[in-house]
């Protein structure tokens, strides 16, 4: 007997695991989750326990959303709130919500966070419950509140400073004017150039995402070269970078084969380029296109 991992699924399994004062498990013969006293007491058929989860997996997920806070008053409130020892599940939630945007953030950051436990607890089940890739159901609720929470629009010459602005402020001063040099000078700047940023909900720049395309076809196949993709570290871990991505290959359409300069050691955006269709080869990542 196995059982795909459905997105609604999904849902019944986070939202178990964050009920601790319930026991529950995953019948395999109803295929829902059931709540019960222990695990002989619960259904007639197979059933799983469900993916571990305690207030000390709780406590660790809170500390490490702390840490990755950027503005210092909130993370020095967050902080104290965790090393007070008392109240602390409850109280971190009440400076975060009045917060929208860090509200949203810490939400998708919970989800993502419990969702590898779930996606370690599949890896001990390999034949019992399994994702099917032709229906994921990781990373769909956050793919929702995301673009809530932000705008991507096609950048015009009217962005070009700010870009350079927003290159410095992510890669450093020396690296960022090396970027930016593409967007601020006119011969480095071709027209066939294309760019999407994103912006939050005051307008700041959160990420960018550029590509040129080459002047010469690969075995008829027209090459989009990546040159730059960044998110401003406010706002990385959210999928973000993600969601550039996906937009530039809308945006540029199936045909291209997508080429991009291997991320200098950055295990953490394997992810998002397996996940777009990406594969690593040698010096590059490519995504092949053909015809529509």
């Amino acid at each position: 007997m196995s059982l795909p991992l459905t997105s609604a699924l999904l849902d019944q399994i986070l939202f178990a695991m964050d009920d601790q004062e319930n026991f529950s498990v995953l019948n395999l013969a109803t295929r829902q989750v059931e709540t019960c006293t222990d695990e002989n007491a619960c259904g007639d058929g197979t059933v799983l326990p469900l993916p571990s989860w305690s207030s000390t997996d709780g406590f660790r997920m809170m500390r490490e959303f702390s840490e990755a806070v950027h503005n210092p008053v909130i993370q020095a409130e967050l902080r104290a709130i965790l090393d007070s020892g008392h109240g602390v599940f409850k109280r971190f939630k009440t400076v975060l919500k009045p917060r929208d945007l860090l509200y949203s953030q810490w939400l998708r950051f919970k989800r993502r966070f419990m969702e590898e436990q779930v996606r370690q607890w599949l890896d001990q089940w390999p034949e019992v419950v399994f994702e099917d890739p032709a229906d994921p159901a990781f990373g769909v609720e956050s793919a929702g509140l995301l673009a809530a929470d932000f705008l991507i629009r096609e950048g015009t010459a009217g962005d070009v400073e700010a870009c350079h602005e927003a290159a410095q402020g992510v890669f450093g001063e020396a690296v960022g004017t090396d970027y930016a040099e593409y967007f601020r000078r006119g011969r480095r700047f071709s027209s066939a150039d294309r760019f999407w940023l994103a912006e939050n909900p005051q307008s700041e720049w959160a990420g960018v995402i550029w590509c040129r395309p080459w002047s010469q076809s690969i075995d008829g196949v027209p090459v989009v070269d990546i040159l730059l993709w960044f998110v401003d570290p406010h706002y990385r871990g959210l999928g973000l970078g993600s969601m550039l991505l996906e937009t530039l290959r809308s945006g540029v359409g199936p045909g291209p084969t997508l080429m991009m300069s291997t991320p200098t050691s950055d295990r953490r955006l394997d992810g998002p380029l397996v996940r777009t269709g990406f594969q690593a080869g040698g010096k590059f990542w490519v995504a092949l296109g053909g015809e529509p």
